[in-house]
């Protein structure tokens, strides 16, 4: 049996898992299906930034540079992160595609299965993330749909859709996000179509990171940090009613607890929304040739449709037969929590308001240790 344990998937989440293990003094192998650290991230689009101010969006012992400044750009995080693996010397192999995972025959083994090898060992921690296949509903009508239909994972430059005629479909933070991009970008005409209204926080308000109100509120009752976040939200934008988007039923705490969305931080759309450059719409029925039906029966006639649909995790394949995924296909048991079956690890899988990247570090430290006792 191999002595090493196996990490899936080489972003922040498994480079964190590894060098935490690796200061434990155990051994560990970074399988990567891409062909380099992050690839999740380099197919997104070039105008990306962190959600997460600088500060809290490192891993242990090495500090993303400040010349990198508050709001991380994509490209200074894929540098940061590659600096941080080689300065680790974490192994890692790339090209390697781990198709399932299965309890081995011997007491206390895995075997991760690859396109190319099996690959026994007593350990495997799945870090492949929440976010890994981009998901687009199909829509009646869709085979006939002249448009072109897209999910925004597929957008790597908002400028190539200048003077387009764009839907956007979905309010979430994917969906926030592009819409704001495109409109700096110089669309044509925006629409945004969203099924209910969506939870909107700026990312500061007189410079001060809501990212750390948030964390300094973490103790309060969720009741209590809905009515926080509501007050910032209508303090930052005013009454959105107005341009189609009334204060959401349920606040950003209670809907990431039910449905596992988190909230859309903006970054200019509101203010392209309230200066008559966007519009919002119904949700999309159906599909006619080259007009997309909405449920108020509009009629919209696009260029191009931008599916900000969500993702799936894409575990199934890999770990569904043991019994370790809920009915949304995420993992049931908490990072660094005792597995069962014992050996089988999950870390970066649970959204936060607070932030996603500030969870790896301490999911790792979690899982290494609970790794290092059973090997006592």
């Amino acid at each position: 049996m191999n002595n090493a344990v196996v990490v899936i998937g080489a972003g922040s989440a498994g480079l964190a898992a590894a060098s935490a293990l690796q200061r434990r003094g155990i051994e560990a192998i970074v399988l990567e299906r891409g062909p380099s650290v992050a690839t999740s991230w380099r197919t997104r689009h070039d105008r990306l930034r962190l959600n997460t101010v600088r500060q809290t969006s490192g891993l242990p012992g090495f500090r993303i540079p400040r010349s990198a400044g508050r709001w991380v750009a994509r490209d200074a995080y894929l540098d940061y992160l590659e600096e941080f693996a080689s300065t680790r010397r974490i192994d890692m192999r790339f090209g390697v595609d781990v198709v399932r995972v299965d309890v081995g025959h011997e007491d206390r083994e895995w075997l991760a299965h690859t396109t190319s090898e099996t690959i026994p060992t007593s350990h495997v921690i799945v870090a492949t993330g929440h976010d890994r296949i981009p998901w687009t509903p199909t829509w009646p009508g869709a085979s006939d749909f002249a448009p072109n239909i897209r999910h925004v994972a597929e957008v790597v430059r908002p400028a190539d859709f200048r003077g387009q005629r764009v839907l956007v479909v979905g309010g979430g933070n994917s969906g926030i996000d592009m819409a704001g991009h495109l409109l700096d970008a110089g669309v044509g005409e925006l629409w945004l179509s969203t099924r209910t209204p969506p939870n909107i926080l700026p990312g500061e308000i007189h410079h001060v990171p809501l990212q750390l109100v948030a964390l300094a509120g973490r103790g309060l009752p969720e009741r209590a940090r809905d009515g926080l976040a509501r007050t910032f939200q209508r303090y930052a934008f005013g009454d959105l009613a107005a341009y189609g988007l009334p204060a959401p039923a349920v606040g950003p705490y209670r809907h990431l607890r039910e449905t596992g969305v988190t909230v859309a931080i903006d970054q200019g759309f509101v203010a392209h929304l309230k200066a008559g450059r966007a519009r919002v719409v119904a949700e999309v029925d159906h599909l006619d040739r080259s007009e997309v039906v909405l449920r108020d029966g509009t009629r919209l006639r696009p260029d191009v449709v931008l599916a900000a649909t969500g993702y799936r995790t894409g575990l199934a394949p890999i770990v569904g037969h043991l019994g370790v995924l809920d009915a949304h296909g995420r993992p049931k048991a908490v990072a660094g929590a005792r597995s069962d079956p014992p050996g089988l690890h999950f870390i970066g899988f649970r959204p936060a308001i607070e932030g996603n990247l500030r969870q790896h570090p301490g999911e790792a430290r979690r899982i290494a240790r609970l790794i290092r006792a059973s090997t006592r």
